[in-house]
């Protein structure tokens, strides 16, 4: 079919009714009202159906437009012509006027068999009103990108699906230092012109970024706020992540700060990561989101561990995360991102673009056009090749030395190519052609960090702000080392632009510049000012001064902003950064001379390390047993008793949790014996706990009993969490267990409801799940095996609101528990089996017999008696060796019953276990296990025949107890009992 004649589409004509609006872009302006491309205010002739595909692209920019679209837009319905010649030639002469090249187009990229797209930075004062966010990339002339068409229609083709909300997507762009991922990634960015897309950039700091938890995703989000529309991306951080925006108290008014900062407490690191996908998505539900995260090998580990959430979430999200990376940096530190991003790959939850050198016909590329308009343009590709092979086609290097040759004076000769082959060493020489008062100024922007405020350059050098401006300015316009980035205000109302070194090569090499004293200087002046111009909010940029302190060679300020650091991460439940941080402040505080003001920074750093190290290498870690030693001599040492007794109750959990019960029992002896000395009652609180605790663990039920009621009237109403859960929470829980055990079923039961009772009022879900968990325990030592699965499932509910992991294994064995004694054996094992396994991996050892037990419960009811008679032995074991007793005469029982299962020949030895287990609970005092010892001994001797001798020891433990009697132990030995009777 073909065309007849010319004909003018229906857009001409709807273009000259509308309103005056002209869209800028490279040196064009395509002008509604006139109809009218024209470059550099000179009209370019175009026929009127491709300036009427070009207004439709333009319109559309960054986006797909489909063949399709174009034809029925600009022709109509229901004309008869050949399309694909017709719009093969429309955009063939948009080509021809814009000087575009189909290879490498800088203006319309063809999408093949679909459409077209747009793909330059396009100016309007519409598409200004309508976008939410400006992208934070560097300001200045939109970048000549060469050899990266492939990898950037990759990409576009991603963010289609991103745009249109079909599918979410984290992409990773790899490069070394100079081949050009900024570049690449603003040459996207400006693709996506006026799509009202919400467009964020964080920055990974070498500095002192790595220890800054979620430092670029906050970053990103501080602009989102501050940015156009921004107060409606605080109200979504509001409603779905308060934990974060209580990290950035400058958006928030004084009583808003505060309360979203003690609601933040009582959260967890999950709950955190939970909380911004929620926004995230929320956000992007609304407009577009590519959030852009650089230099990755220099990230945090809790940014990495959001940017995982966010991928392996399912859901169709448009949300795009960038995130750009150096392979050899990620290798050589063996950075984490290295294990996320495999484990991403290997589930097919990211992609990743990987940017190569270019070739020789990409720098012939790069020179033609970036000297269009020059007449010595031709002469430019003869040399080529030699720049090519002096660079080896580094994107950074090339631009450096086409920069050098242009300032030698002559750009075509190519004997005036005599630039050296380090990149390091040609910019040294693009520095030295600088005078020496921007020098100066670009060595103190290097000692301010990779980012920085033109205030802080301006307090290095003691010179007037405004000069620093005009100086950075000018090398951002000439596109000279640095960027424009906007402007940073400080709490004291400075209000200064913002610049960033164009590549970190350019800070390395200044950085290395600056004489050692002088740069001790200028460190330590920014931290003053920096300071001085925070005041109170200082602890917001702690990381940040912790550096320059550190670097100005003041220890004492470093080691204070560390702490505050560490702080501020464990906070936001960041715990690998927090224990980066005190390790930190460790290191340099060894490095002071031995003092006591020094012994005591180092005892309160100790003691902040300690909770942290239980969180990162788990509770029964060997780390976590040096801290509190080391701090335990240092209390010794100085005479801190009040600070000892929070360091013994450390040491007392980490060898609980060890199971090495006689030195936890001897650690609580010393805490009560130093508790009773200086008559502190929070210090008697902790000893009496840890002796009932650990006394429970060992059988020693009586004694237990003694010291967990001593504890009641210690709580008061000062509440205390040492462990992160109210004392009176853990105390009376723990009473629950001793009492059950006792023969008290009924007292436990009250015991237990009123641990939870307590941790409800608080509001205080940790401690909820904490006593929640003890009363599974109960209602399994009850046999109360529906109340049992509504309990557990009440606390696995819990745990995944607040992200509690360790609460969360317990709910599952529970719930596997219940299982299995309702008949779903297999199931059961499995989820025991499960939480076992989490369990051990979370470094808690001090359960170990009772899950060993459990898990041969589960194995016997599946008719695996082999692995239940091992996992019972291996229990027993493990009872024995670390006298960890409070469940060795239910063994014995339960390994006798198994004996039974295998067959009466077995009868022998399983009476020999019921025996031993009777001795056991009699020596403890365990009446609850007595009567179950019992009553298995009495049905196995009614089967021999010996029932007057069953009856009798039966009634004995039966008449003993005084409640309880509608727990299903005691119906049970009612029930026998009659039976012996009868």
């Amino acid at each position: 079919m073909a065309c007849h004649g010319t004909r003018i589409g229906p857009l001409q004509g709807a273009f000259r009714r509308m309103p005056a609006n002209i869209c800028r872009f490279a040196d064009y302006e395509l002008d509604r009202s006139a109809y009218q491309l024209r470059r550099k205010g000179r009209p370019v002739q175009l026929e009127p159906i491709p300036l009427d595909v070009l207004f439709i692209l333009a319109d559309r920019r960054g986006q797909l437009v489909t063949r399709e679209e174009i034809l029925e837009r600009v022709w109509g319905k229901g004309v008869f012509l050949d399309s694909d010649n017709a719009i093969n030639t429309a955009v063939r002469k948009i080509r021809h006027a814009l000087h575009d090249d189909s290879d490498s187009p800088r203006f319309v990229v063809t999408v093949p068999a679909k459409g077209y797209r747009f793909v330059a930075k396009v100016k309007t004062a519409a598409a200004l009103d309508a976008l939410v966010g400006v992208p934070s990339m560097p300001e200045g002339p939109a970048p000549i990108v060469v050899g990266r068409e492939a990898e950037l229609a990759r990409l576009q083709s991603w963010s289609d699906q991103v745009l249109e909300g079909r599918q979410r997507r984290v992409v990773f762009i790899a490069g070394e230092a100079g081949i050009g991922k900024t570049t690449f990634v603003r040459a996207f960015l400006d693709s996506l012109g006026g799509s009202a897309a919400r467009i964020g950039r964080g920055q990974c700091v070498e500095q002192y970024g790595a220890g800054e938890p979620y430092m670029p995703v906050l970053e990103a989000l501080m602009r989102f706020c501050q940015e156009a529309h921004g107060r409606r991306v605080v109200e979504l951080l509001h409603k779905f992540a308060p934990t974060w925006l209580a990290q950035m108290p400058s958006l928030l008014s004084h009583a808003d700060r505060e309360r979203l900062q003690a609601t933040a407490q009582s959260v967890s690191q999950p709950r955190m990561l939970r909380e911004m996908a929620q926004a995230l998505e929320t956000v992007a539900a609304e407009t577009p989101l590519v959030l852009v995260l650089e230099d990755l090998h220099w990230s945090d580990f809790s940014t990495l561990e959001l940017i995982s959430v966010l991928a392996r979430r399912t859901e169709p999200a448009r949300l795009l995360i960038l995130g750009t990376y150096r392979p050899t940096d990620m290798l050589a530190s063996d950075h984490p991102l290295r294990t996320m991003k495999q484990e991403l790959e290997l589930h097919r939850y990211c992609e990743e673009l990987h940017l190569q050198l270019l070739s020789e016909a990409d720098v012939a590329t790069y020179l033609a056009r970036r000297f269009a308009d020059d007449d010595t343009a031709r002469p430019l590709v003869a040399i080529a090749p030699l720049i090519h092979e002096r660079t080896d086609g580094n994107p950074l290097f090339m631009v450096n030395v086409v920069d050098y040759l242009l300032e030698q004076g002559s750009l075509a000769d190519a004997s005036k190519i005599e630039a050296p082959r380090s990149v390091l060493q040609m910019i040294e020489r693009n520095l030295e052609r600088l005078n020496p008062a921007t020098q100066r100024v670009l060595e103190a922007a290097s000692i301010a960090g990779a980012e920085f405020s033109a205030a802080a350059v301006a307090a290095a050098l003691e010179r007037p702000l405004s000069e620093i401006e005009a100086t950075c300015a000018r090398l951002s316009r000439n596109e000279q080392f640095v960027a424009a980035i906007g402007t940073s205000a400080w709490p004291d109302g400075t209000v200064a632009s913002s610049f960033r070194f164009l590549h970190s090569l350019y800070g390395d090499v200044l950085y290395g510049q600056v004489p050692a004293g002088y740069r001790v200087e200028l460190h330590r002046r920014i931290a003053a000012r920096l300071e001085k111009a925070h005041g109170e909010r200082a602890g917001e940029i702690a990381t940040e001064l912790a550096h320059h302190n550190s670097r100005a060679n003041d220890r004492n300020n470093a080691i204070e902003y560390l702490q505050i650091a560490g702080k501020r991460a464990g906070a936001r439940y960041a715990m690998v950064e927090a224990e980066r941080q005190y390790t930190s402040a460790l290191e340099l505080l060894a490095e002071l001379p031995e003092t006591p003001e020094r012994d005591r920074r180092e005892i309160a750093l100790q003691l902040a390390v300690g909770p942290v190290l239980m969180a990162v290498k788990g509770w029964a870690a060997p780390e976590v047993e040096r801290a509190y030693t080391r701090g335990r001599k240092l209390c010794e040492r100085v005479g801190e008793l009040a600070q000892l007794s929070s360091i013994l109750y450390g040491l007392w959990v980490n060898h609980l949790e060890r199971l090495e019960l006689r030195s936890s029992y001897q650690i609580g002896e010393e805490l009560l014996q130093r508790a009773e000395s200086v008559g502190d009652s929070t210090m008697l609180l902790q000893a009496h706990h840890a002796l009932g605790d650990t006394s429970n663990r060992m059988g020693r039920f009586p004694l237990a009993r003694e010291h967990l009621e001593a504890t009641l009237p210690l709580c008061g109403a000062r509440r205390s969490r040492p462990l992160g859960v109210d004392m009176e929470v853990v105390c009376r829980s723990c009473l629950s267990w001793t009492l059950w055990f006792l023969g008290y079923p009924d007292q436990a039961l009250k015991m237990s409801h009123g641990a939870v009772e307590v941790a409800r009022a608080l509001s205080d879900p940790f401690s909820l799940t904490f006593a929640e968990i003890f009363l599974c325990y109960l209602q399994y030592h009850r046999r109360d095996v529906r109340a049992l699965q509504g309990t557990a499932e009440r606390v696995a509910s819990i745990c995944a609101e607040h992200g509690f992991t360790y609460g969360l294994a317990h709910a599952n064995l529970f719930q596997g528990v219940a299982m299995t004694a309702q008949g779903r054996g297999e199931e059961g094992l499995k989820l025991i089996a499960r939480a076992f396994t989490e369990h051990r991996e979370a470094g808690a050892e001090g359960n170990r017999p009772e899950f060993l037990y459990w898990l041969a419960e589960a194995y016997c009811a599946t008719g695996r008696l082999d692995e239940a008679r091992d996992t019972l032995n291996n229990a027993l074991e493990v009872a024995e060796e670390h006298e960890n007793l409070s469940l060795e005469a239910e063994i014995y029982r339960l390994k006798g019953e198994f004996l039974l299962r295998r067959g009466n020949s077995n009868s022998a030895q399983a009476q020999a276990c019921f025996q031993r287990g009777i001795e056991i609970a009699r020596r403890q005092s365990a009446k609850s296990l007595e009567l179950r010892a019992t009553t298995s001994l009495a049905r196995l001797l009614d089967k021999q025949g010996r029932r007057d001798g069953a009856r009798a020891m039966l009634a004995e433990i039966y008449g003993w107890f005084t409640e309880g009697f509608d727990t299903a132990d005691l119906k049970d030995a009612n029930a026998l009992l009659n039976e012996l009777s009868g």
